[in-house]
């Protein structure tokens, strides 16, 4: 997990900056409470001593806000800030006030009202819509955030704030070139901006130009050697680098300038599991829920790597948390994957079932979806990468034998091969990263056909070539030595068309697993992002599997022997056997450190992290007959 930091941007003074500063001090407001980052000692019943009331001007009740949000007494700021837009109700600084009082408070839905009132009177006020686009993000609304980002910079072409959040809300649309454009703008504009380098660290970081990342991190660090934050995110990013003791170091040192870093401790417990430190990272765990014991992210990471022998404290408090009637849906859906997981564990599979299906029903009614559209998807790829397009364009393409891919739906078996492949020495395994498909949304961009499949029928053979070496000059940022690295993205099998055009001599090898079985693990999933939203309905995870069948079904009948199947199943059952065959396969020799996989050292951050520290087991084979009534609409589709 890796920790963005998002700027807010306040307009919490008021008009009249020469006026007496209201906490008594004799200064004037621009010399005292107006200062940034200054925290007068106003006592907690200011607004009585004050004497404000219904005789006090607005600019009164603007300044007493002001005071009391950069005390952090927000619920007292927020009274202040009704009052003023009691008083006057077209102000729109008193609006913009308000949505940020109530945002502090976690009353987003009202922020947001109060926001959209401040830019609905005020269509030039590029803070307000910074300030709304800031609460939209937090609500889980990046593209509509984006729009407002867009707007303010358009309004306040140096607002090196506004570029930093439209640079997070672009990262989390996957928009990656886009948001380090803008995030390195917003470096441009303010050199010194210490957050905006964490933020930036965190883009190249997830386009795998991990040693720029790190770069990033060491200039914030540089500029505030004390930033507990820096080292949080320098600590994640040696950890994708595989550098793990000196993650564990950075995420300590984390921690020793923040000790209640919730997410430090979180981090260090996954960092110290995969270094085989389990008693340590149970530690860590327990930690960050002594500091909060209402975190449902941190419950979900304690059910992920600790199995209870009985109903214990921990799957108690989750049960507690989850009766609360004012906790999130996130929460919600946090511990109904959380139990469901742990009553799995315990073998009590109808409990089990109840808290994942509770968990799916409130996740899947939180997004629009229709299967019909990714079964147009799928049909128009088929006709794209037809036989003809193959006999078509031969021409040259780039010969890299580097990547490996690895495919298949997801909770197939793609993490566990991996970690056997890039426990090879000549490998180096970089996980599931978003390159291909970036560059796949870079190219449509740039044609006038505009979308996925289409736009490659505008590359001729040159664009082809060049598309393949981009690809490759991005994934030898990890590793300059390997002789192959990997990439687990389940979903480029959506992809191999392509792959095989572009770079003809890549190896790929697809995940095979029981359908009942991995239709199940994929609805007991809790997936990071949108690419998954077939998974949390079992008709409709049935129906993407036969999507997803049918589909292979034509790369293997168009690209004859360029696709190695493998069977989960089959690895589970001949270790050895498997593991040279698919070795063979990828051109390396054989070595025994493939065999002991669960002992490689790297950052696993799969939701199967836990099955690749301990040897292959059995124990999910043919699981879904634990739940065979629960699964029948599935098992109706899939049949």
């Amino acid at each position: 997990m890796v920790g963005i930091v998002q700027i807010k941007s306040k307009n919490m003074m008021a008009n009249k900056r020469n006026n007496p500063c209201p906490c008594g001090s004799g200064k004037r407001y621009k010399k005292c409470c107006g200062l940034k980052n200054k925290n007068p000692a106003v006592p907690e019943n200011h607004i009585a001593q004050n004497n404000l009331n219904s005789t006090s001007s607005i600019n009164d009740f603007l300044r007493a806000g002001a005071i009391a949000a950069g005390q952090g007494r927000f619920a007292e700021a927020e009274v202040c800030f009704r009052q003023a837009v009691k008083l006057k109700p077209d102000h729109a600084i008193a609006y913009n006030n308000l949505g940020l009082a109530l945002y502090d408070q976690g009353k987003l839905d009202e922020a947001v009202a109060s926001l959209r009132k401040a830019v609905t009177l005020t269509p030039d006020f590029a803070e307000a819509h910074n300030n709304l686009g800031m609460v939209l993000h937090s609500l889980g609304k990046p593209d509509e955030a984006e729009n407002c980002f867009h707007e303010a910079v358009k309004l306040k072409p140096d607002y090196t704030k506004a570029y930093n959040n439209l640079g997070l809300a672009l990262h989390d649309q996957g928009k990656l070139d886009e948001a380090e454009a803008n995030l390195s703008t917003a470096v441009t504009l303010t050199p010194d901006f210490v957050e905006t380098y964490i933020n930036l660290g965190i883009i190249l970081n997830s386009q795998g130009r991990l040693e720029e990342a790190v770069a990033s991190y060491r200039q914030a660090l540089k500029l505030r050697p004390n930033y507990a934050e820096a080292y949080y995110n320098l600590g994640i990013t040696l950890g994708d680098q595989g550098k793990l003791a000196e993650s564990e170091a950075s995420l300590r040192q984390a921690l020793k300038l923040k000790p209640d870093y919730i997410e430090a401790y979180n981090n260090l417990g996954l960092t110290l599991h995969s270094l085989g430190k389990l008693d340590e990272a149970g530690i860590c765990f327990r930690q960050a829920l002594k500091l909060n014991p209402n975190s449902a992210k941190v419950y979900k990471s304690l059910s992920m790597f600790i199995k209870p022998s009985d109903v214990d404290d921990i799957i108690l408090g989750m049960e507690k948390l989850l009766k609360r009637k004012d906790l999130s849906d996130e929460d919600k859906i946090d511990l109904g994957f959380a139990l469901g997981k742990s009553f799995e564990n315990l073998a009590e599979y109808d409990k089990s079932f109840d808290f994942i299906l509770e968990a799916n029903q409130v996740k899947r009614k939180s997004y629009t979806y229709s299967i019909q559209n990714d079964h147009e998807l799928f049909g128009r790829i088929k006709k794209t990468f037809s036989p003809d397009f193959f006999s078509t364009h031969q021409g040259s393409s780039n010969p890299d034998k580097t990547p490996i891919f690895i495919v298949g739906m997801p909770r197939s078996g793609t993490t566990l091969v991996e970690q056997i492949i890039a426990s090879h020495p000549l490998v180096f395994g970089a996980g599931e990263l978003l390159f291909l498909p970036n560059l796949v949304s870079k190219i449509c961009a740039a044609y006038a056909a505009g979308k996925f499949p289409e736009c490659i029928l505008e590359l001729d053979e040159e664009g082809f070539e060049r598309m393949g070496s981009e690809y490759i000059e991005k994934i030898r940022k990890y590793s300059n030595s390997a002789q192959h690295i990997t990439d687990k993205l389940p979903h480029n099998f959506i992809h191999l068309g392509l792959i095989n055009k572009i770079l003809p001599n890549a190896k790929v090898i697809h995940c095979v697993r029981n359908p009942m079985d991995n239709c199940l693990s994929i609805f007991k999933t809790d997936f990071k992002g949108q690419l998954h939203k077939y998974a949390y309905d079992l008709v409709e995870t049935g129906q993407y599997y036969n999507l997803y069948l049918d589909l292979m079904a034509h790369w293997q009948k168009v690209l004859p022997g360029f696709i190695y199947s493998l069977k989960y199943e089959e690895m589970i059952s001949d270790q050895q056997y498997q593991i040279k065959a698919l070795l063979d396969f990828c051109g390396l020799p054989w070595d025994e450190a493939c065999l002991a996989f669960h002992k490689t050292k790297r950052k696993v951050i799969t939701a199967s992290v836990a099955q690749v520290r301990q040897p292959i087991y059995k124990d999910s084979v043919e699981l879904w007959k634990q739940y065979e009534k629960q699964l029948e609409p599935l098992r109706k589709v899939i049949e």
